[in-house]
């Protein structure tokens, strides 16, 4: 018996699986792309943030050294007219004390006809003690008082000349430093090559509509539109004045004894001032006054024991009141001192003035006060390390689609940093400082980018605005 065979025949769909499979795989390379450029233009975008930050603070770090360097160099000016200051003090106390070892024997003997308060004996003695023994010294070894003077105030006269070259000096620093800084081309040059070894396809460029240093700072000299501006510096310097040079003057006082005395003063007085803004003076005296009752009338004795006096620079009109030695030695003073006033200039003393200094431009500025500078930060779409830039990936085809036009044709950032006053310690009686280029406590601080600079930036980006 025969079996009849079945035949089962099975028809199969060609092509169906691959056309899922090219889908699938077409969906996986966008999601690959699209991830690999996300994390690439993330990593660009805070590469440039970081450098733009970097670099912003540095380049502000520059414009407050120069500020610190301000600071320094001004008191460093001070300090240069308070040591001519003392030199001049100096000289006119020689002169000074030469004519009292002169007179040496006229202090001996008011000292010896007069009565004295007894706690103002030993300054007394000390003083006859310092015109007698010189005086005797002299005696024996042919006057070396006299005799070194000249070379003494030649010495001095140098030390003048030299302290007014180093503050001209200083003076020179300030201008050179800000004509570099004041067009901002220095903080642009600096900016530049930061980025550059940064990323060599990185720029930055410095945005002059918020760059405020040319006018934080303005020169206070002597030929300014306003006049002369040296009143601020004279000011600080008499106020820095040493102790010597400031005031040299005592008194020592005797009793009022009916009918011997009354009023009985022995009385130095001197001190160094600067006469206008060009000249410093100084001048030294001693007199003693009192009254002695002469026909029933009490009538005044003075007499002028020591006196001294010497400048230095371009005559000034006026006069200082030198430890109110013209008020209390009126006689000594304009008698005996004023015609025998010492010119160090003639002895090789050079004294121009006071220099011209830098300041804030507003003297009035309150603790939040600062300046500060924004940098803009590229890199052009052909170097970014992204998929149509420098990265061997690239897209084509219908991947194109995922390749999104930079407006600008580059990436960028924008940075801001300021320069602030702050001291670094309290100050030891408690109270606040304001801002001012005496004092070097200037800083840097990163901060938002100004509506303007958001502007200057969107117009660089087709519109787009930086965040």
């Amino acid at each position: 018996m025969n079996t009849p065979h079945v035949r089962l025949r099975i028809r199969t769909t060609g092509g169906q699986a691959l056309a899922l499979g090219l889908f699938f795989l077409f969906a996986c390379a966008a999601v690959l792309y699209l991830m690999f450029n996300s994390g690439r233009a993330v990593d660009e975008k805070i590469r440039l943030t970081n450098a733009a930050d970097g670099v912003a603070y540095s380049v502000a770090l520059m414009e407050a050294r120069a500020l610190n360097y301000d600071a320094w160099t001004n008191r460093a000016i001070v300090a240069n007219q308070v040591a001519i200051a003392q030199a001049v003090g100096l000289a006119a106390w020689l002169r000074y004390f030469e004519r009292g070892v002169a007179n040496a024997s006229l202090l001996a003997g008011l000292a010896g006809s007069w009565i004295y308060q007894p706690d103002d004996y030993p300054d007394l003695l000390r003083l006859l003690a310092a015109f007698a023994g010189t005086a005797y010294a002299d005696t024996l070894g042919g006057q070396p008082i006299a005799g070194a003077l000249p070379a003494l105030e030649r010495s001095l006269a140098t030390i003048v000349a030299a302290h007014d070259g180093a503050s001209r000096a200083l003076t020179g620093s300030q201008a050179l430093l800000h004509a570099s800084l004041a067009t901002g081309a220095a903080q642009q040059a600096l900016a530049s090559e930061l980025v550059r070894r940064i990323d060599p396809a990185m720029s930055a460029e410095l945005i002059p509509a918020s760059h405020g240093f040319a006018g934080f700072t303005r020169r206070y000299g002597r030929n300014e539109p306003e006049g002369d501006r040296r009143g601020r510096l004279a000011e600080l310097t008499t106020r820095a004045l040493d102790d010597f040079s400031r005031e040299r003057r005592w008194s020592i006082e005797g009793p009022d004894l009916f009918p011997l005395q009354r009023n009985v003063t022995l009385k130095r007085r001197g001190g160094t001032e600067l006469i206008g803004f060009d000249q410093w003076r100084a001048l030294d005296t001693l007199e003693h006054e009192g009254q002695r009752l002469r026909k029933g009338r009490w009538r005044w004795q003075r007499r002028s024991i020591a006196w001294g006096a010497a400048e230095t620079g371009s005559a000034e009109d006026g006069r200082g009141e030198h430890g109110d030695s013209y008020r209390d030695n009126p006689k000594t003073s304009k008698t005996y001192a004023e015609p025998s006033m010492r010119d160090l200039d003639r002895v090789g003393a050079s004294f121009a003035g006071l220099p011209d200094t830098r300041g804030l431009a507003d003297l009035s500025a309150g603790p939040a006060t600062s300046t500060g500078l924004s940098l803009r930060v590229s890199k052009p779409r052909s170097a970014l390390r992204l998929s149509g830039g420098s990265s061997q990936v690239r897209p084509s085809g219908r991947l194109r689609q995922f390749d999104a036009p930079v407006p600008g044709d580059a990436f960028a950032a924008l940075a801001r940093a300021e320069v602030f006053f702050e001291r670094t310690v309290a100050r030891d009686d408690g109270r606040g400082e304001l801002p001012s280029l005496y004092a070097p406590y200037w800083q840097v601080r990163l901060a938002s980018p100004t509506a303007a600079d958001r502007a200057w930036a969107a117009a660089r980006q087709q519109g787009a605005a930086l965040p």
